[in-house]
């Protein structure tokens, strides 16, 4: 059964009780950046270690929390619990300032003993995981155990010895589920690249990036979706506030960051209600996120600027430090409560709402870039090559596909592509991704399209649905996983 994590166990490493593998198959520590909770990649990772514990592999669950996440540090159900049994709950403390939490990992994986850790994570917080693989340093006393100097010859017998340690590196391999988001990479990322073992892409737009940037080949598995659990549902409730045929919600879900874009989606509903001439009780926004993340955006601010605040939801949800955020049953029930979706995300390394909000049957408005394109446009989900629209020169220069409308080619089966139109980097000296910024006159065109169209938004809803049944439910998605965990175990048991 499930290690549930306490305030007595806060800030010390608790002993697993350790499951076994079965014969020829693999111990592994998935680690992700978010606790076993309805998040990104919580939700991912939590559903890729229940597949792969199925098979017989033992898993022990890594998250990475700081000291006051440690009591959300719970298990959330998936709506079938047979899945959830022997899976160890493994705390990655931060400590005060320490980054990623090196010692609680490195003592796990002393405990745990896996045979392989498959990250979850940015490229920043899998850095601490790539410097194991090849140290950058080592230390040496200078005493022996006695508390003698230690003479020439005992010297160079240690660091012999010590390098042909560090050469071996860790027992274990090292797989990373790896983010791109945006073009192009960060140079220094090749050096902790070349340090992975087994690189997994959640996008086709990933893939073609890493291969672009650094030829490094990687398996591609996409998110998955419990399409049994995210479903369409009737009288869909919102705290206090019940699903009203007659009321037009636009929502989102996202983490409250700049990169969502949050504040053109609030002005470009602003102009969709001014347009169609709507009160708040005809049309609702619903923004379902942290509006008190200290890194974030300032919803309340922007609603008053544009003349939207009486159109807000009131926020239901609190922070991971609070213990407060929605489960996942209660995130079916926000989906449900809206008659179309918006991200005009500046770049996603997948972008889960998305996925969520289709199989829950709702039409999604993504910009076009980075995965947005893979989930409205592609067919097959799996071998059609996406673009990836790179937009050169100074900063807020018009690039390729940079426009400000809607166009015919932009209305797809199952959703619309926002065009972008502007875009920035994510540092001034231009090293890093570029993100694309969509207008707040295209986030309009997209809602109202919708809004002036009812059975385009029903089409769209019945395709978005099904795409998300034969493409990405964790029938098919878990397929993938397990054929990857074969072949991984063949080439670590030989």
């Amino acid at each position: 059964m499930f290690q549930q994590n306490n305030q007595d166990t806060v800030g010390r490493i608790a002993e697993p009780q350790v499951n076994k593998a079965k014969k020829n198959k693999l111990r592994i520590m998935p680690v992700s950046d978010s606790p076993w909770a309805p998040t990104g990649f919580g939700t991912n990772t939590k559903n890729i270690s229940c597949i792969l514990r199925n098979q017989g592999h033992a898993i022990g669950y890594g998250g990475c929390q700081n000291q006051r996440h440690a009591t959300w540090y719970t298990p959330w159900p998936l709506g079938q619990t047979e899945k959830e049994t022997d899976i160890e709950l493994l705390p990655i403390i931060y400590p005060g300032q320490e980054k990623f939490g090196e010692k609680s990992f490195d003592a796990w994986t002393g405990k745990y003993k896996p045979d392989l850790v498959l990250a979850h994570l940015d490229f920043q917080m899998f850095k601490h995981m790539t410097d194991k693989k090849t140290p950058s340093h080592l230390q040496l006393p200078m005493y022996n155990h006695k508390g003698v100097l230690l003479n020439r010859k005992e010297r160079i017998q240690l660091i012999n010895e010590a390098f042909h340690d560090a050469a071996k590196g860790p027992k274990w391999k090292l797989g990373c589920i790896i983010p791109y988001d945006g073009e192009p990479s960060l140079p220094e990322w090749k050096l902790q690249l070349d340090n992975v073992d087994y690189g997994v892409a959640m996008s086709r737009y990933g893939q073609i990036g890493l291969k672009k940037d650094f030829n490094f080949d990687t398996t591609y598995i996409p998110h998955g979706v419990d399409t049994d659990l995210f479903k369409p549902i009737l009288n869909a409730t919102y705290g206090d506030v019940k699903k009203d045929a007659k009321k037009f919600i636009v929502g989102c879900v996202a983490r409250n960051q700049h990169r969502k874009n949050i504040p053109r989606l609030i002005k470009g509903f602003a102009q969709f209600v001014q347009k169609n001439k709507l009160s708040p009780d005809q049309a609702g926004l619903l923004l379902h996120m942290d509006w008190n993340d200290a890194m974030g955006w300032k919803f309340p601010h922007f609603a008053e600027q544009y003349g939207v605040a009486d159109y807000l939801l009131p926020p239901q949800m609190g922070t991971l430090d609070s213990g407060e955020a929605v489960d996942e049953k209660g995130m079916v029930n926000i989906y449900n409560m809206m008659d179309v979706f918006v991200l005009p995300t500046a770049g996603e390394g997948f972008g889960i709402p998305s996925l969520e909000a289709m199989s829950c049957g709702v039409p999604i408005c993504v910009t076009n870039y980075t995965t947005g394109y893979e989930l409205i446009k592609c067919d097959d989900a799996s071998n059609e090559d996406v673009p990836m629209y790179p937009l050169g020169g100074q900063h807020n220069e018009v690039g390729q596909n940079g426009r400000d409308h809607l166009e015919e080619e932009d209305i797809c089966e199952r959703g619309i592509l926002i065009p972008y139109k502007d875009m920035w980097w994510d540092t001034p000296a231009r090293a890093a991704p570029q993100r694309a910024i969509a207008s707040e006159v295209a986030i309009c065109e997209a809602i109202d399209y919708y809004y002036n169209n009812p059975d385009k938004k029903l089409s769209a809803a019945k395709a978005a649905r099904k795409h998300a049944i034969d493409y990405y439910s964790w029938d098919v998605i878990g397929k993938k996983w397990i054929d990857w965990a074969d072949k991984i175990t063949k080439e670590i048991k030989k």
